[in-house]
């Protein structure tokens, strides 16, 4: 607990710093342009799958019946000054890279890198581990956001990534997977169907299946309330973990019992195997076919038919 609670500092504290330096500008001048994109997959399977990484701005993904990934990013800079408007304007923008079955759309920046091998995206600002050389270091003089509005074969699946200044928003998307993490932006999924993984730190998150899960899925949330609305004859295990919040429902349910976790004892304490009660809540809703976690700290989950 301690360990996620110095995680969640810091990530805080760096989030802190992006947003203080913000605070800059007066947006007195302004430029924005369209950004278009056209990709296919290399393969045609069912694994086939959509990355995408933003830091400023919101993610719209829409599945339809075509074979193609289409690609609209509204770019705008903001700057004092004229001449920190132009270098805004050079520096952002957008890229995209491939390999068998993935397609990756991610923000091009001086402050981002990009792996292709391992398919990670990483992007950073502010080195707090080399604080010594702070004063060369180049302050970004400009605001900038990237808003995306992206069509996709509708049996694609999604990996979705923000940050800060926008929500994400799924419609239509029937794929194996879809994993959506947004830190400061709320998480909208409409007539979806899939293995979910889903993740907003700061605001709600809302889940409307076509097809309820049949695989494991997560729903995570520190600060927000997480709504979804399953079809009627979900077989679930529900696993709810909170420290403030409350789990709503209109399912019938049965309470189960704590699982009971093996562990092994810590050599210095003696020898053997410990065993420690799951301090989770545990709801049976019709025959438990598929296990659904909810992880929450400060809101309150919602489950209705």
């Amino acid at each position: 607990m301690k360990i996620l609670k110095l995680i969640l500092l810091v990530n805080i504290l760096c989030l802190t710093a992006v947003k203080a330096q913000e605070k800059y500008f007066d947006k007195k001048h302004k430029k924005s342009s369209v950004i278009k994109k056209e990709l296919s997959f290399n393969t045609s399977t069912s694994e086939n799958i959509l990355v995408v990484d933003n830091v400023y701005g919101s993610i719209n993904v829409e599945g339809y019946e075509g074979s193609k990934i289409l690609i609209e990013a509204t770019k705008t800079i903001y700057a004092d000054k004229k001449e920190d408007l132009e270098k805004g304007v050079q520096e952002i923008g957008v890229k995209t890279a491939q390999k068998t079955g993935a397609i990756y759309v991610y923000l091009d920046s001086p402050y981002s890198k990009f792996d292709i091998e391992t398919g990670s995206f990483e992007h950073s600002e502010f080195n707090f581990r080399n604080r010594r050389n702070y004063k060369h270091r180049n302050k970004r003089m400009y605001k900038y956001s990237l808003h995306y509005t992206i069509k996709v074969p509708k049996t694609t699946s999604i990996d979705l990534k923000a940050i800060n200044n926008g929500d994400i928003y799924v419609e239509n998307v029937h794929g194996k997977l879809l994993i959506v993490k947004n830190i400061n932006g709320a998480i909208d999924l409409k007539n979806v169907s899939g293995k979910t993984d889903v993740n907003a730190l700061n605001k709600d998150i809302n889940i409307t299946y076509a097809k309820n899960p049949t695989e494991e899925s997560w729903y995570n949330s520190l600060n927000g309330d997480i709504n979804i609305k399953f079809k009627n004859k979900l077989n679930a295990l529900i696993n709810y973990k909170t420290m403030n919040g409350k789990f709503y429902t209109n399912f019938d349910v049965e309470k189960t019992e704590p699982k009971v976790l093996k562990t092994k004892a810590h050599r210095k304490k003696g020898k053997g195997v410990k065993y420690k009660i799951d301090s989770n809540s545990h709801f049976r809703i019709g025959n438990g076919t598929v296990q659904l976690h909810f992880n929450q700290l400060n809101g309150d989950a919602i489950v209705k038919k």
